[in-house]
């Protein structure tokens, strides 16, 4: 009997290696043997200490896998993944849910039941809270399908409906509101973070990790979402403000009710909705637009994912300045 060591589902990520075993009856028929690592190495030696223990011949039959031994597997597959501890805390949070279920095998679950423990739990959840715990859950059950093959198909798109979300009106403050606001910061290092969400779009966990090191030939160098690297051009603006800066920038600090506050002093005309670190992050973009900025030089400088999501985001802004060209043009 010919055992082989194979890696099936690299080009997901999964890089679990396996013990491909011929079937002794069905000619053509193979199975496949989690060894529970990602190191061929040790694969190799896994295996050798499970052929002499005979452990291939006493496999439980996957259709008997319960859920709670399933969702034990993936949560061992995300840790050796390297899932950030925020995301691993999603999923358990989740999937605490359905602890009930835990002792049934997964293939014996019925889909009314995956219904009604997760619309108990998330049932007056807003539409992006709802949608984002559904798609944790189904990414669960694809692992539980392509890598376990406990069960032949995803029950979740089913079983659970995606929630329409309403798109959050965005509000922004004008270029003008901006510098009011920043003039108007209560100490230089929280300045200096004001602005570099302010004139670089960064996002506040990137702006008060920001160092004079990150700075090399008019680009500022960070480390955003999801770890990608980028660097973003240093306008003349910023440059001004980081000149001016003398202090510390382990200092850096944010603080939502220290910019409410001061918001509503620096502008006592008032504003529309609240004073938050992604406003400034929100009015770069937003400013941009409004001064004729070519839309994928935006994407570009926001680091979204694809122009679609700068669309979604802007889309008004470029919706109001239309019906001011067309006015101007047919008057």
């Amino acid at each position: 009997m010919a055992i082989t060591l194979v890696q099936r589902n690299k080009s997901k990520g999964v890089l679990t290696w396996y013990a491909r075993i011929p079937d002794k009856v069905k000619k053509g028929c193979v199975h496949y043997y989690s060894l529970d690592t990602t190191s061929k190495s040790r694969a190799k030696i896994v295996l050798l200490q499970r052929i002499r223990d005979g452990s291939f011949e006493e496999r439980l039959p996957s259709s008997e896998m319960t859920l709670g031994e399933a969702v034990v597997k993936y949560e061992q597959f995300c840790r050796a993944k390297g899932l950030k501890s925020k995301s691993l805390d999603a999923l358990l949070f989740t999937v605490k849910a359905f602890e009930h279920l835990y002792s049934k095998p997964v293939s014996a679950i019925r889909n009314s039941e995956l219904t009604d423990a997760f619309m108990e739990a998330n049932g007056d959840r807003t539409p992006a809270t709802y949608n984002v715990r559904k798609t944790i859950l189904s990414t669960m059950f694809s692992y539980f399908v392509d890598v376990l093959e406990i069960i032949p198909t995803n029950p979740i798109k089913k079983a659970i409906p995606r929630r329409k979300s309403v798109k959050a009106v965005r509000h922004f403050w004008t270029q003008d509101q901006v510098d009011r606001i920043i003039a108007h910061a209560p100490n230089p290092p929280t300045r200096l973070a004001w602005s570099l969400m302010a004139f670089a779009g960064l996002r506040v966990s990137e702006a008060v990790a920001a160092r004079p090191g990150d700075i090399h030939d008019g680009y500022l160098f960070v480390v955003g979402k999801g770890d990608k690297p980028a660097k973003i051009p240093l306008c003349p603006r910023l440059k001004r403000e980081i000149e001016r800066y003398k202090g510390d920038w382990s200092e850096l600090r944010y603080c939502d009710s220290t910019l409410e506050n001061t918001a509503r002093i620096a502008l006592p005309e008032g504003f529309q909705g609240k004073a938050h670190a992604h406003r400034f992050r929100h009015s770069f973009g937003s400013n941009l637009i409004r001064a004729g900025v070519n839309v994928k030089v935006v994407q570009q400088l926001m680091r979204h994912e694809n122009i679609k999501m700068t669309l979604d985001i802007y889309g008004h802004i470029l919706d109001d300045d239309a019906e001011k060209a067309i006015s101007e043009v047919y008057k």
